[in-house]
């Protein structure tokens, strides 16, 4: 007779703060766990002030959702709210679609996951939680950009290609799809 185990859950907190509630402490582990990430894809963190965090000025004006598990981050994602699309963040890649685009809006960026915890779900509640706040805060569209390895996780959450692959912004070496959902 063979005995089979089922492999654990891993359990974590899932927090969403709100602009300007992210404590110090916090906003460094988080530019830590962002480059950290990164550098596990073999990508460099050029535009930041150090190689080690990645933080930006859109932190400063986001929703930013962290998952911990005790006391260290293994996933998080970020939201921002726009009124007028001069104030998207990476707004040189939304540009062909000015005239399309429904304010009040959100953007979304930074999902990551660390490795160990990929497969169990986080980054689908990261994109149903910030669904959710977005609805809820009135918003009328949902813009991001991802790499070409995400569009078929978020065509699964309806998400539309709105533009063709193109070289990032702050990752000209990586091209990015334009994606967007209507609310």
């Amino acid at each position: 007779m063979t005995a089979f185990t089922q492999p654990q859950l891993k359990t974590y907190s899932l927090q969403c703060y709100t602009p300007g509630t992210l404590s110090d402490a916090d906003k460094l582990r988080l530019g830590q766990f962002r480059s950290s990430i990164w550098r596990e894809q073999g990508q460099t963190v050029r535009h930041c002030a150090t190689s080690d965090s990645w933080l930006e000025r859109a932190d400063d004006e986001a929703y930013i959702w962290l998952a911990k598990n005790q006391g260290n981050i293994v996933a998080t994602a970020r939201m921002n709210l726009c009124g007028h699309l001069a104030h998207l963040p990476e707004q040189q890649l939304y540009q062909p679609l000015s005239d399309q685009l429904i304010t009040p809006l959100a953007t979304w960026g930074r999902l990551a996951v660390a490795t160990q915890w990929r497969s169990q779900g986080l980054a689908t509640q990261l994109i149903k939680a910030r669904l959710l706040l977005a609805n809820q805060l009135g918003c009328r569209y949902i813009v991001l950009d991802c790499p070409i390895s995400r569009v078929a996780a978020m065509q699964a959450h309806h998400f539309k290609v709105l533009l063709p692959p193109q070289p990032g912004i702050l990752f000209p070496d990586l091209q990015f799809v334009v994606m967007g959902r209507k609310l």
